[in-house]
This record gives C-alpha cells, sequence and structure tokens, in this order.
C-alpha cells in the first residue's frame, strides 16, 4: 500500500517493560505490539502525534490462556491489524490468532482454524479489503533453538490467511517451512519470507514466495539462512533480510534485494555474528534495517543499517537503542525512522528515533 504522509513527530520514551516484536506506522499514529513475559497477555502501546504512550494488556479470551502478538500493520489510525496465537508458543497447544484495532479498542476477528501448533508472525495489507498474514504449522511439539526461537523448520508447513473486507479465509501455503513476514507490492500481490530446510544437506536457506492471483509461487533466493522480515517500495524494489548462515564463513546479516525480475545478495560490509530482524523502505534510497551484532567485547547490542540508494552502511546507534539489541523498525516518508527492541534493566523500552540525515560509522 502506498506510504501515508507523516508528519515528523518524536514519540515520548515507552517506559514499560515491553518487548517490541514488531511496528507499524501511518500518519502521525505509531503502534508497538510484543510482550512484557509469558506467560502473559499480549502488550499494544500507540502513541500519536507525540502523545504519551498508551499500553494495554490485551488476551484473546476471558481465560488464562497466553496471547502473543507478533506482527502489526496499520492501514490508518482507526484501521490497523495485528496477528500472533494464542496458547503456548512451540508447545503443540498455539492456534492463530488476529486482532483488529479501531482507533479506540482491539477486538479479536475470527481466524481460520488450522488445529494445534499453528501460529502467525506477519501481516500485510494494501487496502482495507485486501490483506494477508503469515506464518506456519507444525504437529510436533518442539524445542526453540536460535537467535529468535527458530524451530527446525523441516517440520513446519508455512501458513497464509486472506482478508476480503468481510472475512479472513485460509489459502494454500507456498510448501515446507515457516514464513515470518510479509509485505504488500500490488492490489493482491504480496511477497513472503521466511525459512526452508536446504534441500542437499543440513541447514536453512530462504523461503521466498509471492502470492498473487490467488495462488502462491515459490521462488529460488540466494544466500544461506533464514529471512526475517521484508518491505519494498514496489513490485521491482523489494528488500528482505535475516541471518546469513553460510558453513563458510561466521554468521552476520543477511540482506536480499528484487529487482523485479531476481533476487539477489547484497553486500551490506558487517562482519562478525549478527542478524538483522527488521527492514523498512521510506523511498527506493532510502531504507533501514535494524538487529544485532556482537561487539569487541563479545556481547551483544543494537545494530542499524541504512541503504541511500548505492550502498548500505553502519549507523551509530543513539544512546537510547535497546541494549539487547533491535527488533523493528517504521520508515518515515520524510526521512529517519523508529526503531524498537528489548527492555531494559530500568524497564524502559528501547525505543529509538534514527536520523533522517545518517552518518555512516559504528563499530
Amino acid at each position: 500500500m502506498p506510504a501515508s504522509a507523516s508528519t515528523d513527530v518524536r514519540p515520548p520514551p515507552l517506559r514499560s517493560e515491553l518487548s517490541v516484536n514488531d511496528l507499524a506506522a501511518v500518519g502521525d499514529d505509531l503502534f508497538a505490539v510484543g510482550m512484557k513475559g509469558a506467560p502473559a497477555p499480549a502488550r499494544v502501546a500507540h502513541t500519536k502525534g507525540g502523545t504519551p504512550w498508551l499500553v494495554v494488556a490485551y488476551s484473546s479470551s476471558d481465560g488464562a490462556v497466553h496471547t502473543q502478538l507478533a506482527g502489526v500493520h496499520a492501514i490508518a489510525g482507526d484501521d490497523v491489524w495485528a496477528v500472533g496465537w494464542r496458547g503456548l508458543f512451540q508447545s503443540h497447544t498455539e492456534h492463530t490468532h488476529i486482532t483488529h484495532g479501531d482507533g479506540a479498542s482491539w477486538h479479536p476477528v475470527e481466524s481460520p482454524d488450522f488445529g494445534d501448533g499453528s501460529h502467525l508472525s506477519g501481516v500485510a495489507a494494501w487496502g482495507p479489503d485486501d490483506a494477508l498474514a503469515v506464518g506456519a504449522r507444525s504437529s510436533h511439539s518442539l524445542p526453540a533453538g536460535g537467535p529468535v526461537g527458530l524451530s527446525p523448520v523441516a517440520l513446519w508447513e508455512a501458513l497464509g490467511v486472506l482478508w476480503d473486507g468481510a472475512r479472513w479465509s485460509a489459502v494454500p501455503g507456498p510448501g515446507r517451512g515457516t514464513l515470518h513476514d510479509v509485505c504488500a507490492v500490488g492490489p493482491g500481490s504480496y511477497w513472503a519470507v521466511g525459512s526452508r530446510v536446504h534441500p542437499e544437506r543440513a541447514g536453512n536457506v530462504p523461503l521466498v514466495a509471492l502470492y498473487t492471483g490467488g495462488a502462491w509461487q515459490q521462488v529460488g533466493a540466494a544466500g544461506v539462512g533464514p529471512l526475517f522480515d521484508v518491505a519494498a517500495t514496489g513490485p521491482d524494489d523489494v528488500w528482505a533480510v535475516g541471518q546469513d548462515q553460510d558453513p563458510g564463513h561466521a554468521g552476520g546479516a543477511l540482506v536480499l534485494h528484487h529487482d523485479g525480475r531476481d533476487w539477489e545478495q547484497v553486500e551490506t560490509g558487517v562482519t562478525g555474528q549478527a542478524w538483522l530482524s527488521g527492514v523498512a523502505c521510506a523511498r527506493r534510497d532510502d531504507v533501514w534495517a535494524v538487529g544485532t551484532r556482537q561487539r569487541e567485547d563479545g556481547a551483544f547490542g543494537p545494530l542499524i543499517l541504512h541503504f541511500d540508494g548505492t550502498a548500505w552502511a553502519a549507523v551509530e546507534p543513539p544512546a537510547t537503542a535497546a541494549p539487547q539489541g533491535l527488533s523493528a523498525v517504521a520508515a518515515l516518508p520524510g526521512g529517519g525512522a523508529w526503531a524498537a527492541g528489548g527492555f531494559s534493566a530500568t524497564g524502559e523500552t528501547g525505543f529509538t528515533i534514527l536520523p533522517a540525515a545518517t552518518t555512516p560509522g559504528g563499530p
């Protein structure tokens, strides 16, 4: 969906133990979804025009079921979708969950039932009657593993659900693997990314699929390792990010680009252990990616990259960046971005304003 006009407002610090999973910005509204702990209700945070944050606990029912929201997309300030699951994730009890925000409150919306072991990770919309959410289903109870809790993807089946303005309906998935995120590139046209098992050896490779014309088309993509997020300015300018797990070198940031014909891996200049969890596009020459990298002292901290239309460059993390790393980013059409991550020992979420004019640097 074309980017909405946005004012360059700065939200106040979000002093709440909220680990942010995803962000959505539209106009001067900014939404964050995440969690405080598990098992616990999900958290939804909202600020408009720089007003104080409103943080609400969200649960799918009045019972003690755990609810988690992993993805959010705002069509307008009063038309927001968030997706995730209810039940304990990777316990073979979770089910897909969808909720809608109307600007005043959040209401569960019926989601297709894929049975136990199913979840939704990302959602995108082209308009009020055109949205797609993606995730995966497994019939096995699986241990968590990897930097963001990935399970062995050989046991997962990718899934999708489509919104037509009246209801969410299941659509056949693109095959084995798990889908983490999705972006819209036209009416009824979406790119989704995740990971699948390498066909010839141990390890994972990117799962990249295009949903258009009512069907999925899985395509080949360069790189080794999972993809966690995807964003686009149009059908010929799509970015996906994740973790490079090529056994030939130390794991690092993985960035792929689609030019309308092929998906190709792009160099970032980042070395050492790192991964990218979020990407957002304002324009073709203004793209942000955020994640986590290992510092020289061995500890992990935030990683911020910016693309100026020619090359990617590291940006020095602001002092307000989450010390544990950044998980999500939302670009502003006027330049700059918002980014967020986990909460710190002081109880303040790692929310930060990324500058409109970047200065390459940092570790």
